[in-house]
Formats: C-alpha cells, structure tokens, sequence
C-alpha cells in the first residue's frame, strides 16, 4: 500500500512538474516575440527582423495550440501584430523609392521592350506591368 501511495505520490509531482515546465516555456517564447516585436518598432523597414519576429510568434502560437501547428488565423493575427509594428516604415519606402530610381514611365517602356525583344514571356509582361501600375 505504501509503494502505491509513492507511486501516486510521484505521478502527481511529474504531472505538476511537466506543467510548470510547459508555463515556462510558453512565457519565454511570449516575452521573445513581444521583445521582437518592440525592436521591430524600432527598426521597421529590416527584413530579417520582420522574418525573426514572425518565427517567434508562429513558435509562441504553436506553444498556444499544444504543439499542433499553426492555423491560418494564426497566421492573420502576427502578420497584424507585425503590419502594425511596420507601420510607419512602408510610408517611409514608398517616400524613398519614389525619389530613387527611373519613373513608372521609364519602368514600363523599359519592360516592353523586353517583351518586345522576347526577353519576358505574355504572363511575365502582365504580372510585371501590374505590380509597377500598382505603386501609383
């Protein structure tokens, strides 16, 4: 009866123990993304920051689901919680590569010559002149 008592006794101190390990971890991860995420308040316009802190948040979130993967609105919800730390940076770049580098119009005469020439297949052509056309 005693060795029974012990082993009650031991299921329960582990059960306890492997909770109090799976708290720390997922408070860990939680400080790591948010400490990223203030850093990338600082320095919004850095990619590999950006791409740090959204690997931080998909590992707090996969904390948050019991190790079950990450679901699409997880997803939704970092890419806001990044989006809105950036907010300030993607004024800042359209502001810069406006007064860098040749116009929209040189741009686009420039990417019909190479699908003049055959440079640049139909497709490429048209995905391309969207994305210059939508920056206007």
């Amino acid at each position: 009866m005693e060795v029974f008592g012990i082993i009650v006794v031991l299921v329960i101190v582990s059960a306890v123990w492997g909770a109090i390990k799976k708290q720390r971890e997922l408070d860990a991860a939680k400080q790591a993304y948010h400490q990223s995420l203030e850093q990338l308040k600082q320095k919004p316009a850095d990619p590999e920051l950006r791409q740090s802190t959204l690997a931080k948040g998909r590992h707090y979130s996969n904390l948050t689901r019991d190790k079950k993967g990450v679901t699409m609105f997880d997803e939704v919800a970092l890419m806001n919680d990044i989006n809105a730390a950036c907010a300030g940076a993607s004024a800042f770049q359209t502001r810069e590569s406006a007064s860098q580098g040749p116009s929209i119009e040189d741009r686009l005469k420039r990417l019909s010559g190479l699908h003049s020439s055959g440079a640049i297949t139909d497709e490429e052509y048209s995905c391309r002149r969207a994305t210059i056309l939508s920056e206007v």
